[in-house]
Order: C-alpha cells, then sequence, then structure tokens
C-alpha cells in the first residue's frame, strides 16, 4: 500500500503546474495582438480596449468624477477626459501593473518578479507574481495574485496584495474577448 501511494505523490507531483509554465503563458500573454474587456474594481465598472500598443479604458459605472470618463494612450502619449469635458493630451507614463507591462516589456517582468504559489483547479491556474524586491510601505503594490485561463492567456481576476499580503484592490473581469478590437476605437476627436 505504502509503494502505491508513493508512486501516487510521484506521479501527481509530475503533473503538477511549475512556475515554468506559468511564464510561458505570460509570455503568450505578452504577444496577444489586442482584446476587449469589462471589469469591475469595487464599485466601478470600466471598459478596457487593447490593441498593440494602444490602450483605452472607459468608465462605465462608479462615482460619477468616473463614469463617462475615458483614457486613450499609444505608449508615448495619453488622452483622458472627465466626463463630458474635452480631451486633454499628456505624456504616457509606464504601467506599474505587470500585466500591462508584458506587452511592453516582458523581460522586464520576468527580471523584476517571481511566480509563487503556483495551483491549478477547475480548468484554471491561479498564481502569485511577486516583486523581487517588494516596497516597504503597505500602501504599495507588491504581489498580483492572477487566476488566469491557460488556453486564452488572459486573466479571469487578479488581487493586488501589499508587502505583508494584504489585498489593496481586487479586479474581476465580468466579459472577455480575444479579437483585437477596430482601430476606429483609438481615435481621439479634441
Amino acid at each position: 500500500m505504502k509503494r502505491w501511494l508513493v508512486l501516487l505523490s510521484l506521479w501527481g507531483g509530475a503533473l503538477a503546474l511549475s512556475p515554468e509554465e506559468v511564464w510561458k503563458a505570460l509570455e503568450a500573454h505578452a504577444k496577444v495582438a489586442g482584446y476587449l474587456a469589462q471589469a469591475r474594481q469595487g464599485n466601478v465598472v470600466y471598459q478596457v480596449a487593447f490593441r498593440r500598443p494602444w490602450v483605452r479604458i472607459d468608465w462605465l459605472d462608479g462615482p460619477p468624477y468616473l463614469k463617462g470618463s475615458a483614457l486613450v494612450s499609444n505608449g508615448e502619449k495619453v488622452w483622458s477626459r472627465a466626463p463630458g469635458g474635452p480631451w486633454q493630451e499628456g505624456k504616457a507614463t509606464a504601467p506599474e501593473d505587470p500585466l500591462q507591462l508584458l506587452f511592453s516589456d516582458p523581460q522586464g517582468v520576468r527580471q523584476a518578479y517571481e511566480v509563487r504559489d503556483v495551483e491549478e483547479g477547475g480548468g484554471l491556474w491561479r498564481f502569485t507574481l511577486a516583486k523581487r524586491n517588494p516596497p516597504k510601505d503597505e500602501r504599495q503594490p507588491a504581489a498580483w495574485r492572477i487566476t488566469l485561463n491557460p488556453k486564452g492567456h488572459l486573466p479571469f481576476r487578479y488581487e493586488v496584495l501589499s508587502p505583508s499580503g494584504k489585498v489593496l484592490s481586487q479586479v474581476e473581469y465580468l466579459r472577455l474577448d480575444p479579437t483585437p478590437p477596430p482601430q476606429s476605437l483609438f481615435e481621439v476627436r479634441p
């Protein structure tokens, strides 16, 4: 009986998901040409359109100062507007979210982050993408706990964690279409 248990545990260990498999999925995510997603963060619902290198975010529901506002970026410039206001132009800054950074610098993400706590269940992968050098400030993001669809290489949800593991924010994807949206969606008319 002990032999069978040892064999089963070895067999189960051989099928376990490895951090390297997660990195391969994240690299595939970094190569996605575009997608359209609707997500919820707390009481705010927003839509993200991505078409390499363009990103557009439209806030659909939430506090009055956010609802109806939008942001468009091509990686170099950013255009934003408040509800009912005109477009304002500025210089784009690099995102702090490693899932967005993957699109511009996948090797940099691999150097700055490590994969931890990998598990698989229900056809989804769950893991933590943690900064190798976490901040000391508890209000700053130190890790992202991600639930990923390995077939689509896009997240279903993620939590932003503080250095002590406290959840700072949580994003849940309500809809996800891995088809690049039309370029017309990213046009800004002042």
